[in-house]
């Protein structure tokens, strides 16, 4: 979607990531720190400046009508900052799902937001739309890594793979059963995003989302993350009407 936010508020961010994180935007002698596996997600979730975007009305008029409904929770996700690759740099990772393709239930809409200007070629959004209906090339079961995780593979031979361009504040949104990953950045500029997904709340997400807003911890299945298991030391942030209903502070009518 494009102009789905404001460029300022990612403007915004973007200075709240290289002031209040140290994220090196503007140090190419410092980007090799975000050259390996993970590393390149920057560990922040609750600071204002995210939520002035996740509680942007735009937002939620968008996935309000993917869902069909406006009662939505919104993730606690975070940015991710990619320098331009070189060897000695992790390779980006391999086409996949992030969940079972034919679990009904774990279906969802995911999307990340373009803080910068992204082309092409500077490690954005990849995807094979050709597998999202030919069921038949969906895998049955998982490969299991060395560290125990579930890795939903996705066989791309003789298939077209799109890279996804985008402009400052252009909404990148995908079915969770469309096949992705990042890109290798080849350019000379790093890639800038931040993440957000909304869908259907239950109490579990609900209650680690409204705790992580209080203490400034990071929801519970993301703190094995490096840098993750930290409290940010920001307040809370303030939040519209609808930010508390997003976040689950308050109820939908």
């Amino acid at each position: 979607m494009n102009g789905a936010v404001p460029v300022s508020l990612c403007s915004r961010l973007v200075e709240v990531l290289e002031n209040d994180l140290g994220v090196p935007v503007n140090d190419p002698s410092r980007w090799d720190a975000y050259g390996g596996e993970m590393h390149d997600l920057v560990p922040v979730w609750g600071h204002q400046a995210q939520w002035d975007i996740r509680q942007h009305p735009n937002l939620h008029q968008i996935w309000a009508a993917l869902w069909g409904t406006e009662k939505l929770c919104v993730s606690l996700d975070s940015c991710r900052f990619t320098p331009p690759w070189k060897p000695g740099y992790a390779e980006p990772g391999a086409i996949h799902w992030d969940h079972d393709p034919w679990d009904a239930e774990k279906r969802m809409f995911q999307g990340v937001l373009a803080l910068t200007d992204t082309e092409r070629d500077q490690g954005g959004f990849r995807c094979v739309p050709s597998l999202y209906r030919n069921l038949d090339a969906w895998p049955r079961q998982p490969i299991i890594s060395a560290d125990g995780e579930e890795d939903w593979l996705a066989d791309t031979t003789r298939r077209e793979i799109i890279h996804v361009s985008a402009k400052a504040g252009d909404l990148i949104v995908w079915d969770s059963r469309l096949a992705h990953s990042n890109s290798k950045n080849e350019s000379t500029r790093p890639r800038i995003a931040f993440y957000v997904l909304m869908g259907p709340s239950d109490d579990r997400l609900r209650h680690a989302a409204v705790e992580s807003w209080r203490t400034g911890r990071c929801v519970p299945w993301w703190r094995s993350r490096p840098g993750y298991d930290r409290i940010e030391p920001w307040p809370p942030a303030m939040l519209t009407e609808l930010g508390r209903k997003l976040l689950g502070l308050d109820s939908w009518p």
